[in-house]
């Protein structure tokens, strides 16, 4: 071996090829100087001290892997490829299936199209995690979605059996203008769960006479084998007679969410009011609508210090909107009015037009705190696994007794605002009615722990 070193030494600029075969590889990056008994790295010139030994240059060319696989060398350690890391076993046949129920719940539960998962961005996804997974086609994925529904539907129909299923229904259209009908199962399983099953989402282009609903109800109750105990729809006349035509159903019962939407707006049309609610939409529609006018408002908001909210339309078929649009709207009164005063920003006509009264903003101001909890009350109720009958009229007459009581510093138009309310409220919930106790509503406060001394009803 000292021998072959030294022969290696003897020609110092030689190539691998001339070389012994016994000859170490790093003598191609090194060069010899005899007198001193040193070496020299010929990439970063440093001077090693030789001892008729390798050992110190092999530590050395450690620091230069890059300029060595650069150069074509071999390398003193190669470490594994990433492909060759991540490279995975050949898909099993278990899971591809489990792959693709996978793949069918993102489907399902995200309500997400066919073609979500056939894009090339989820393919590229897909393919990393599991380059041995082929995306099914449309009617493999179609037939698992239908076998999937099936299994549930057995599932869901053995849970139901035997237990008293109480319904939700609503009938609605599309932003394609399609009509459709809904219908939700609610019950208590035997493990004293609280469940809400959606049993049908179905186009209904039949005419929505009070006959026709009926008549889909009664199949769909059928279908599924239940027995309905109550059946929760909107205050609709056809809706109404359905209940009364229809006699799988013992006890029907009127959505509170939707009547309590419905008192509220008795009060939200009165005159004062809607000047006052019509203002403040005008101005959140500017600033919605004007680009110019939304940039001012956002340095305002940072230059006073105050959160940086966008401003809220409301929208005409939920009340509790319009009550998001006027709080925020006074949560920003002296940002949105500071924007409004700049002429650089707004026009002097459109100042005119936008400009709300100081009667209106005290309006505004007093509906607030009206306003909160009505929308909170109804927000409770248009819950599923948190809320049950024996809510409904502790509820309603906290209401009545704290919400909507008249105070003398409140304005006339509040005022009228409370006693609409108020009376719209008592006359659709019957609380005058002589058989209020015997409602079910009623009963279920009876029957609930926290409610059953019915401390909230009236002595009289």
């Amino acid at each position: 071996m000292e021998s072959a070193e030294n022969t290696a030494g003897d020609k110092p600029g030689g190539s691998l090829q001339q070389t012994s075969r016994n000859v170490s590889v790093v003598w191609k990056y090194f060069t010899k100087d005899e007198s001193s008994n040193s070496v020299t790295c010929k990439i970063c010139k440093s001077v090693l001290k030789y001892n008729k030994n390798t050992s110190a240059m092999h530590m050395h060319l450690k620091r230069h892997p890059l300029m060595l696989a650069e150069e074509g060398q071999p390398k003193l350690h190669v470490q594994q490829s990433i492909s060759a890391f991540t490279k995975r076993p050949a898909v099993t046949e278990r899971r591809r299936q489990q792959i693709t129920n996978l793949l069918v719940d993102f489907i399902v539960k995200d309500i997400r199209p066919l073609a979500a998962v056939h894009g090339d961005g989820f393919r590229d996804l897909l393919n990393f995690f599991e380059p041995g997974y082929n995306v099914p086609s449309y009617n493999t994925l179609w037939n698992a979605i239908a076998h999937q529904y099936d299994n549930l539907h057995e599932n869901i129909s053995e849970e139901m059996k035997g237990q008293s299923v109480s319904l939700t229904t609503d009938l609605w259209t599309s932003s394609t203008m399609e009509p459709y009908i809904t219908v939700t199962a609610h019950y208590v399983t035997d493990s004293w769960q609280l469940k809400a099953r959606v049993l049908c989402i179905a186009m209904m282009p039949e005419r929505h006479t009070a006959v026709n609903i009926a008549d889909r109800l009664s199949k769909i109750i059928s279908e599924w084998g239940i027995q309905v105990f109550c059946t929760v729809h909107d205050n609709a006349s056809n809706m109404n007679l359905a209940m009364e035509l229809c006699e799988m159903f013992p006890h029907d019962l009127g959505c509170t969410g939707h009547t309590l939407q419905l008192a509220v707006k008795a009060g939200l049309v009165l005159p004062e009011v809607v000047k006052a609610v019509d203002a403040a939409r005008r101005v959140v529609s500017h600033f919605r609508h004007s680009s110019l006018a939304s940039c001012a408002l956002k340095q305002r908001q940072e230059q006073l210090g105050v959160k940086s909210n966008k401003l809220q339309t409301d929208c005409p078929v939920r009340w509790n909107s319009t009550f998001v649009m006027l709080q925020r709207l006074f949560e920003q009164r002296i940002a949105v009015q500071s924007v409004l005063a700049d002429e650089a920003v707004t026009k002097s006509s459109v100042q005119k037009s936008l400009a709300m009264r100081a009667s209106q903003w005290e309006l505004v101001e007093q509906l607030i705190p009206v306003l909160q909890p009505l929308a909170k009350a109804t927000e409770i109720m248009c819950g599923e696994l948190h809320v049950g009958l024996s809510f409904i009229y502790p509820v309603i007459f906290n209401m009545i007794s704290n919400t909507l009581c008249v105070e003398e510093s409140d304005l006339a138009a509040v005022r009228t605002f409370k006693n609409t309310v108020r009376q719209q409220l008592e006359t659709r919930f019957k609380l005058r009615s002589e058989d209020l106790t015997e409602s079910i509503p009623i009963v279920a406060c009876m029957l609930d722990p926290r409610f059953k001394h019915l401390q909230f009803i009236p002595k009289n």
